[in-house]
Protein backbone atom coordinates (compact mmCIF):
# COMPACT_ATOMS: atom_id res chain seq x y z
CA UNK A 1 0.00 0.00 0.00
CA UNK A 2 3.12 2.60 0.56
CA UNK A 3 4.39 1.66 -2.47
CA UNK A 4 1.10 2.61 -4.40
CA UNK A 5 0.74 6.40 -2.54
CA UNK A 6 4.37 6.38 -3.28
CA UNK A 7 4.17 5.82 -7.08
CA UNK A 8 1.14 8.07 -7.62
CA UNK A 9 2.79 10.61 -5.57
CA UNK A 10 5.57 10.41 -8.01
CA UNK A 11 3.43 10.20 -10.87
CA UNK A 12 1.57 13.53 -9.44
CA UNK A 13 5.14 15.73 -8.77
CA UNK A 14 6.07 14.56 -12.72
CA UNK A 15 2.74 15.63 -14.46
CA UNK A 16 2.97 18.96 -12.41
CA UNK A 17 6.98 19.57 -13.66
CA UNK A 18 5.75 18.68 -17.36
CA UNK A 19 2.87 21.44 -17.06
CA UNK A 20 5.03 23.82 -15.29
CA UNK A 21 7.58 23.33 -18.21
CA UNK A 22 5.40 23.11 -21.11
CA UNK A 23 3.56 26.46 -19.61
CA UNK A 24 7.16 28.57 -19.84
CA UNK A 25 7.74 27.75 -23.73
CA UNK A 26 7.83 30.94 -25.06
CA UNK A 27 5.00 32.39 -27.01
CA UNK A 28 4.74 35.38 -28.89
CA UNK A 29 1.56 37.73 -29.72
CA UNK A 30 0.77 40.52 -32.50
CA UNK A 31 2.37 41.08 -35.71
CA UNK A 32 6.28 41.61 -36.58
CA UNK A 33 7.18 42.91 -40.64
CA UNK A 34 10.76 42.71 -41.86
CA UNK A 35 12.05 45.61 -43.33
CA UNK A 36 13.96 44.36 -46.21
CA UNK A 37 13.16 44.69 -49.98
CA UNK A 38 10.76 41.32 -49.59
CA UNK A 39 7.73 42.46 -47.24
CA UNK A 40 7.32 39.69 -45.21
CA UNK A 41 5.35 38.82 -41.64
CA UNK A 42 4.56 36.55 -38.88
CA UNK A 43 1.47 37.49 -36.99
CA UNK A 44 1.27 35.01 -33.76
CA UNK A 45 -2.23 34.54 -32.32
CA UNK A 46 -3.40 32.75 -29.10
CA UNK A 47 -2.99 29.11 -28.73
CA UNK A 48 0.36 28.77 -30.53
CA UNK A 49 -1.00 30.15 -34.13
CA UNK A 50 0.74 31.85 -36.17
CA UNK A 51 -0.02 33.52 -40.10
CA UNK A 52 3.09 34.23 -42.38
CA UNK A 53 2.99 35.96 -44.97
CA UNK A 54 5.15 37.04 -48.22
CA UNK A 55 4.39 37.77 -51.57
CA UNK A 56 0.53 38.43 -51.01
CA UNK A 57 0.05 34.98 -49.63
CA UNK A 58 -0.60 33.67 -46.24
CA UNK A 59 -0.43 30.81 -44.48
CA UNK A 60 -1.39 29.75 -41.14
CA UNK A 61 -0.07 27.18 -38.91
CA UNK A 62 1.13 26.23 -35.34
CA UNK A 63 4.70 27.28 -33.82
CA UNK A 64 6.25 26.39 -31.38
CA UNK A 65 9.68 27.41 -29.56
CA UNK A 66 12.37 25.47 -28.01
CA UNK A 67 16.00 26.81 -27.82
CA UNK A 68 17.16 29.19 -30.06
CA UNK A 69 14.65 27.41 -32.86
CA UNK A 70 11.30 28.22 -34.12
CA UNK A 71 9.31 25.61 -35.82
CA UNK A 72 6.46 26.11 -37.61
CA UNK A 73 3.79 23.49 -39.09
CA UNK A 74 1.48 24.67 -42.07
CA UNK A 75 -0.53 23.80 -44.83
CA UNK A 76 -0.13 25.33 -48.59
CA UNK A 77 -2.30 23.91 -51.54
CA UNK A 78 -2.71 20.89 -49.17
CA UNK A 79 0.93 20.24 -48.90
CA UNK A 80 2.10 20.01 -44.98
CA UNK A 81 5.16 21.75 -44.14
CA UNK A 82 7.48 21.53 -41.31
CA UNK A 83 9.72 24.76 -41.62
CA UNK A 84 12.60 24.95 -38.89
CA UNK A 85 14.82 27.74 -38.38
CA UNK A 86 17.17 29.88 -35.71
CA UNK A 87 15.04 32.05 -33.49
CA UNK A 88 15.80 34.83 -31.15
CA UNK A 89 13.54 37.47 -29.57
CA UNK A 90 15.23 40.99 -28.25
CA UNK A 91 12.45 43.04 -26.43
CA UNK A 92 10.31 44.17 -29.80
CA UNK A 93 12.49 42.23 -32.56
CA UNK A 94 12.89 38.67 -33.26
CA UNK A 95 15.49 37.29 -35.40
CA UNK A 96 14.62 34.01 -37.88
CA UNK A 97 16.93 32.54 -39.68
CA UNK A 98 19.30 35.73 -39.72
CA UNK A 99 16.35 38.66 -40.64
CA UNK A 100 15.03 40.45 -38.49
CA UNK A 101 11.48 41.36 -37.51
CA UNK A 102 9.93 44.29 -35.77
CA UNK A 103 7.08 44.22 -33.66
CA UNK A 104 3.92 46.47 -34.98
CA UNK A 105 2.59 48.89 -32.37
Amino acid sequence: MKKTGRLIAICAVTVLLVCCLAACSPKLSGTYTSDGIIKQSFTFKEDSVVVMSAFGIDAEGTYRIENDTITITYKLLNLSYDWEKSFEKDGDTITIDGVEFFKEK
